[in-house]
């Protein structure tokens, strides 16, 4: 579709650079599933090779996190998280260390002792919590919700345990006001840059003469615009990063846009069908993720998206073939 909307595009030479950003989109998919000779042991060292590295993130964040508030008493603040805590991007960090949860939790070989299991994902979850991404906390919060329902549901101790221990964080989490603040200004459309962003794009939408094939992307990004410097128009403003990848397709593919909501609404019903928990947790979080990012303006979010999926299509047919 990048392809498509490239040579859609007046402006084609200002469109190359969304081109070649993507291009790991088209190579990375095609050498993983093309992998021959794949083993278990190669799965389960890609897991661990992974969870270091989410380790090793997760500890320089509390690090900053906690120096960050000995130097100005402030705790899960987003403007200082955004620029001195994560060593990425934080929406991309949390969601990068959600997926160690699931992958900890799904893979029983990449750590079998089950004491240093459970520790890394309350770690991790303590990790994601201080990204203060609201999508990644909402989806922890549903993933913890999953694992009590599962596991807990005739353990009452440990039920009441988890419970308990999520009560606090969701506690802490309300009584700390700046967190607070900004979950609340989710709600209040004055308040939510996002919320502009895509009432603007409705208006882009509207008004749009190229509603069926939609505006070339080097046209749409042509004067790049800060949604902190959010200007109203009557016919909506191009520019802007809509935060949406739905949107960001809708508006440079017109109703070719929509086939990016149905293929990921389809990969979530062949792993629901399946029963392959892995690739159906993978993919929820990262299809619920790009109602708030545009994942592919991102290197990180390309690489979220060009590597799990792929993965995660790699293990449903492993699976299917009794591999």
């Amino acid at each position: 579709m990048t392809i498509i909307s490239v040579f859609n595009s007046y402006e084609v030479i200002d469109s190359l650079d969304f081109l070649w950003l993507r291009v790991p989109i088209l190579a990375l998919p095609l050498a993983i599933l093309n992998i021959r000779g794949i083993e278990q042991k190669d799965i389960t060292n890609i897991a661990r090779g992974y969870l270091a590295f989410s380790l090793l993130a997760t500890t320089i964040t509390l690090f900053y996190a906690v120096k960050i508030y000995f130097e100005y008493g402030l705790l899960l603040d987003p403007d200082l998280t955004s620029e001195y805590i994560t060593p990425i991007q934080h929406p991309y960090y949390g969601i990068f260390t959600l997926i160690a949860i699931v992958t900890l939790y799904t893979f029983d070989r990449a750590i079998k002792q089950q004491k240093i299991r459970v520790f890394l994902m309350i770690f991790f979850s303590v990790g994601v919590i201080l990204s203060t991404s609201r999508m990644a906390v909402l989806l922890l919060f549903l993933f913890w919700i999953y694992v009590i329902i599962s596991r807990f549901k005739n353990k009452k101790g440990y039920r009441f345990l988890v419970i308990g221990g999520l009560g606090v964080v969701m506690l802490f989490s309300i009584l700390n006001t700046v967190l607070k603040t900004k979950i609340t200004n989710t709600l209040t459309y004055w308040d939510s840059p996002r919320a502009w962003l895509w009432n603007n794009s409705y208006k882009i939408l509207k008004y749009s003469n190229h509603k069926v094939i939609g505006t070339g992307i080097g046209d749409f990004y042509r004067v790049k615009r800060s949604p902190k410097k959010f200007v109203h128009s009557q016919r909506g403003i191009y520019g802007y990063n809509p935060h949406n990848q739905y949107l960001e397709f809708l508006i440079t593919n017109g109703v070719f846009g929509l086939l990016y909501l149905f293929a990921m609404l389809f990969l979530l019903y062949l792993c629901y069908k399946a029963k392959l928990l892995y690739s159906f947790i993978i993919i929820f979080i990262i299809a619920l993720f790009s109602f708030t990012e545009c994942i592919f303006n991102r290197q990180f979010g390309i690489q979220l998206y060009a590597f799990f999926l792929p993965i995660s299509i790699v293990l449903a047919t492993r699976k299917q073939s009794n591999i």
